[in-house]
């Protein structure tokens, strides 16, 4: 909501009234010391919802340059998955089961004392 502040007129006004919703319904809950810690932040917030402007004058380029977030997450998004499963299938092979008879630990085994303690390490 706070982007939102930033927007378009129409979503700057539905973010304001959004964030004076939330800021009135943690009075309950916290009390007055909280209305008086965030009341210069909601006259802001009023005077941002009653605001008649309708031109955005607010950096019109970067505007335009965040329509291209999308794109970009989903190609993040792409690439992480890809090489996860990747990574999974050159370590796991396609059944997803590590190749038989090759064991992967992290220490070495210890029979007689196969969950750790003092006289597990190895000699």
């Amino acid at each position: 909501m706070g982007v939102g502040l930033l927007w378009t007129p129409l979503v700057r006004r539905l973010s304001a009234i959004s964030l004076f919703v939330i800021f009135n319904a943690a009075v309950y809950p916290f009390g007055r010391v909280d209305l008086i810690g965030h009341a210069l932040i909601m006259a802001v917030i009023v005077a941002i919802a009653a605001d008649h402007t309708r031109e955005v004058y607010f950096l019109p380029k970067l505007k335009k340059a965040l329509t291209g977030i999308p794109v970009g997450l989903t190609v993040a998004l792409m690439l992480f998955v890809a090489s996860y499963w990747g990574l999974h299938s050159g370590f796991y092979g396609s059944q997803g089961t590590a190749a038989a008879g090759v064991e992967r630990v992290t220490h070495t085994p210890d029979v007689e004392h196969p969950h750790g303690g003092q006289n597990s390490q190895p000699e």
